[in-house]
């Protein structure tokens, strides 16, 4: 109970920052782009929205919750919101979670919203519903899961929310980049065993988010298999699991002043 109080509060919160109007304002002219542009290119149009707005489902997710979670923690303690809510019989990992659970269902919502609007528009477009797009809408709330628990590790763990958003945002980026890399690196005229070994760290530290990523399959009207949803979903858990229990040890030691 302590724990979804905390969520409600902080998804009321996130539902009210203006902020996250005007990024899905930026994202439904981005899907209006997509439509133009798709209008303009040779080959099928469709596929061209399909992917494209696939795309800006994962991107503004990641965008909207980096924006919002980098400041969820550091907003409590200078506003000092915390200490009445820790004063309470709260314990800092209830607290953690329950900023992940507002956080990652307040993102969601937001791109199950523009979710519906890629669809119906690529429905009103094809005359049909496309369900396959449902799948694309569900891996992204997924990769959004994930990085709203690192975003919170990062909050936990830096002081300034700047530094705080750059970590998470480069994290984004690497865990979308890193497979690309991993399968240069395979070629064998450009395997070198050092970057090799240095990829494998990072591949066991930073989020695999090319697990969330399918658009290719989905917009070619083909379904990834159960087990990859089924990965996927431990995946997302296994890793905001791993992220919030770090987060949550250094949130325990860190000094409330």
């Amino acid at each position: 109970m302590k724990v979804w109080a905390i969520a409600l509060n902080t998804f009321r919160e996130a539902i009210r920052n203006k902020i996250l109007y005007s990024v899905i304002l930026f994202a439904i002219l981005v899907v209006g782009v997509s439509a133009l542009f798709g209008s303009v290119t040779m080959g099928s149009q469709i596929k061209v929205i399909k992917d494209f707005g696939l795309f800006s489902l994962s991107f503004f997710g990641a965008i909207i919750t980096i924006l919002s979670g980098v400041s969820l923690l550091n907003k409590e303690l200078k506003q000092k919101t915390v200490y009445n809510i820790l004063s309470k019989p709260v314990q800092r990992w209830q607290f953690i979670l329950g900023k992940h659970l507002g956080l990652t269902g307040t993102v969601a919502v937001l791109v199950a919203i523009m979710g519906m609007g890629l669809i119906s528009f690529v429905g009103l477009m094809e005359g049909r519903l496309d369900i396959l797009l449902i799948e694309g809408v569900l891996f992204a709330i997924l990769e959004v899961a994930v990085i709203a628990s690192v975003s919170i590790f990062f909050s936990s763990l830096v002081v300034t929310t700047t530094l705080s958003g750059l970590f998470t945002l480069g994290t984004y980026v690497a865990g979308r980049s890193i497979a690309y890399f991993k399968f240069f690196m395979q070629q064998g005229e450009n395997y070198d065993p050092t970057l090799a070994t240095v990829l494998k760290v990072f591949d066991c530290i930073l989020p695999d988010l090319s697990l969330f990523n399918f658009s290719e399959l989905l917009v070619y009207g083909q379904s990834p298999t159960p087990g990859d949803l089924i990965y996927a979903v431990l995946y997302c858990f296994g890793y905001s699991i791993a992220a919030l229990t770090l987060a949550a040890l250094i949130f325990q030691r860190r000094e409330l002043v």
